[in-house]
């Protein structure tokens, strides 16, 4: 196959990388095409500190398809004995640094992960479990390194089941943007987990906290009492755990209120349920001001203040 010129813009590999040949094994369904290298100096990746290369290592990297075929990438990657820093692999133009994969096939890999569960994402792309996810790993890696890091106001903090179990990640948030974003995740929802958050934080970013959001899991109230300045004030309990304490405290004295009555007046009781937690829609007069709290059911009872 004559096609190294359209290989090499397929690949946006420019001198002095250029592509050596191209060839199709239709029997395994790839096309392998082998990238070479002109230069003769090569600059340390760590301090471009310029040597001359000391061996080679052969790698393969998987690129986009070509129509039905998986598409492979092989070169001899220079290798370099740098004084300061030992041995270095030369970074290619195509893929990161211990990626597998093309730049160009990790972002089309994480379109489809975004847009799929894993398994599936997986079966499209012909890749493992285990591939897969480090692609999103080295997609996490390069976001965050992108982030701006500057001062929150506003913080959303919640915990997620994971896995099989009582197994929990905790999530915190940023809501002073018009979306919210994630600040970080971390392991378990103990004390620990949300210290670990805090601790990246200057005392002046915390100070400028003025807001944090949570649900009422002590462990979360705890830790930004004692990280947080006036963190009692900021605390904001979300709606849903207010409704859910709240109509089941009214269940609860709906019940004592029917064992303690009489056999005859427990009828009129009997079944109400649904009365004390049904949705209400009230018609303030002006000038009146309304509570609404969405219950578990989901309902909501209305409470005028």
């Amino acid at each position: 196959m004559n096609d190294t010129k359209l290989y090499e813009q397929i690949l946006g590999i420019e001198e002095p990388w250029f592509v050596k040949g191209v060839t199709l094994k239709a029997s395994e369904e790839i096309i392998e095409v082998e990238v070479e290298c002109r230069e003769t100096l090569w600059g340390c990746p760590q301090c471009g500190q310029r040597m001359h290369k000391h061996d080679s290592e052969r790698r393969r990297w998987r690129h986009l398809d070509s129509c039905q075929f998986k598409t492979i990438v092989v070169s001899d990657v220079p290798r370099l004995k740098c004084p300061d820093h030992g041995t270095q692999t030369v970074c290619v133009p195509w893929a990161e640094v211990r990626s597998r994969f093309s730049t160009r096939f990790e972002r089309f890999a994480i379109d489809v992960l975004k847009d799929c569960s894993t398994s599936a994402a997986c079966k499209i792309l012909r890749i493992s479990w285990e591939e897969a996810d480090g692609i999103k790993q080295r997609a996490i890696d390069r976001g965050m390194k992108r982030r701006k890091t500057g001062d929150v106001k506003r913080l959303c903090i919640d915990e997620k089941a994971v896995g099989w179990g009582h197994q929990y990640m905790t999530i915190i948030s940023s809501a002073d943007a018009d979306k919210a974003h994630v600040l970080a995740v971390e392991e378990e929802r103990t004390e620990e987990s949300l210290n670990r958050f805090w601790g990246t934080m200057t005392p002046e970013q915390r100070a400028k906290v003025e807001a944090v959001s949570m649900d009422m899991w002590v462990a979360f109230y705890n830790s930004t009492v004692e990280h947080v300045p006036d963190a009692v004030d900021k605390i904001v309990c979300d709606n849903f755990h207010i409704a859910k304490y709240m109509n089941k405290a009214v269940d609860e004295v709906r019940r004592d209120e029917y064992f303690s009555l009489k056999d005859a007046e427990k009828k009129q009781v009997k079944g109400s349920r649904q009365l004390w937690l049904k949705r209400v829609r009230p018609q303030p007069n002006v000038g009146e001001r309304v509570f609404h709290t969405w219950s578990c059911e989901p309902s909501f009872v209305s409470i005028p203040l």
